[in-house]
């Protein structure tokens, strides 16, 4: 084989289709996500809700998402990955669909709940499906290229508060509209998808989770971060004199540093080792949101901050599916997604909680948990890698 075929194979052994509905499918997923966590705390805040009964209503969302991890493989046994994500997509189009037809607090529960059940259809095929369908030496830069996307979906999020404000139930209505089109379109694309991922197996989850305790522990400190940062930091600015469109446009901002950053990060993953770079990304959050501790609303370090932190926690996630894909293969490799996805959950019901109530108490303490979670994170993978 000549150097030129050489340098080419990793792309002719890559099946894009698989990994562009799988791109397309987690953009438009985290479009409902990044929508819901800011909007919802912002209405909540507007009605007077406590800081810890917001935290909580963001945590029935990852409970959604646990549940569904041991609930959805035996439910879509009999159908193909692209069959489940677009099944997911509706129900993501229903259940925001219910946030415009109510108020009623107790509703939103359920709906928050809904929407992370259907929300992990993807999280349990979708990056099993995507690892299955990527030659190792270009996975760094399809994870790198699939967080991009997740990241787009959430900056597109946020800035429907702005357009639409809160005043109104567009938003979520909006938001329905846009998921149930591409539903219909992924459901064209995915036929021409070539690989297809083996189905979760619930028995093999406790199986990976001995075997790769690391892996697990860098995806629960994402989830903790991502459910705490994007439920909780547009209260906290607001608390301290923010509008609900500067709030808003900080997350967006945020997710814009994750757009830029996860595509170079990709190809980092490719060339170093991908543990350090994981160490990195942990480290790097810790000092962000550290620092954003005592940043003021009108300081222009907000923004770099803001970007450059956004970078890093997310940066967290995909090295972790980098890893994923390069050290396990087969069953563990669909084991792995699915335990990533309940461990995403568990990080994510216990940081708002945790965040939240902290707040309660010592009012500017939002990002402390954070900060806390990610620089002792960083010193444990290091330690155990060496």
């Amino acid at each position: 084989m000549s150097a030129a075929q050489s340098e080419h194979q990793p792309i002719m052994n890559t099946d894009w289709w698989s990994v562009g509905t799988v791109t397309i499918g987690i953009t438009v997923f985290a479009i409902a996500q990044g929508l819901t966590y800011p909007l919802i705390s912002l209405l909540l805040a507007a009605r007077d809700v406590s800081d810890t009964t917001i935290g909580l209503n963001a945590a029935a969302f990852m409970l959604g998402l646990g549940v569904s991890v041991l609930v959805v493989p035996r439910l879509t046994r009999h159908l193909r990955a692209g069959q489940v994500i677009v099944a997911g997509l509706l129900g993501a189009a229903m259940s925001l669909g219910g946030f415009a037809a109510t108020d009623n607090l107790i509703a939103w529960f359920m709906l928050r709940f809904a929407l992370g059940f259907c929300v992990n259809a993807i999280y349990v095929f979708g990056e099993a499906w995507l690892n299955a369908a990527t030659a190792d030496a270009v996975r760094g830069r399809v994870s790198g290229v699939y967080s991009a996307g997740m990241a787009v979906g959430f900056v597109i999020g946020p800035l429907a508060i702005p357009l639409f404000g809160i005043e109104s139930e567009l938003a979520f209505a909006a938001c329905a509209v846009l998921v149930s089109c591409v539903a219909f379109g992924l459901a064209m694309m995915s036929r021409r998808a070539k690989v297809e991922p083996e189905k979760p197996q619930l028995s093999d989850l406790p199986r990976f989770a001995r075997a790769a305790p690391m892996l697990v522990f860098l995806v629960v400190a994402f989830g903790f971060i991502d459910a705490s940062v994007l439920s909780l930091s547009p209260v906290h600015l607001t608390e301290v004199g923010a509008t609900a469109a500067l709030a808003a446009t900080f997350l967006a901002v945020m997710h814009l540093g994750m757009i830029v950053a996860q595509p170079i990060l990709g190809v980092v993953l490719d060339r170093v080792d991908r543990w350090y770079v994981a160490t990195g990304c942990l480290a790097a959050t810790g000092l962000v949101f550290l620092s954003l501790t005592f940043v003021s609303i009108d300081s222009p370090s907000l923004w770099g901050l803001g970007a450059l932190g956004g970078a890093a926690f997310l940066g967290i996630y995909t090295s972790a599916l980098a890893i994923l894909g390069q050290d396990h293969k087969g069953p563990a490799l669909t084991a792995g997604a699915a335990t990533f996805s309940l461990a995403y959950a568990i990080g994510g019901v216990i940081g708002p909680i945790v965040t939240g109530a902290l707040v309660s108490s010592f009012p500017g303490t939002t990002f402390i948990p954070v900060a806390i979670i990610s620089l002792i994170g960083a010193v444990i993978v290091l330690r155990r890698r060496r």
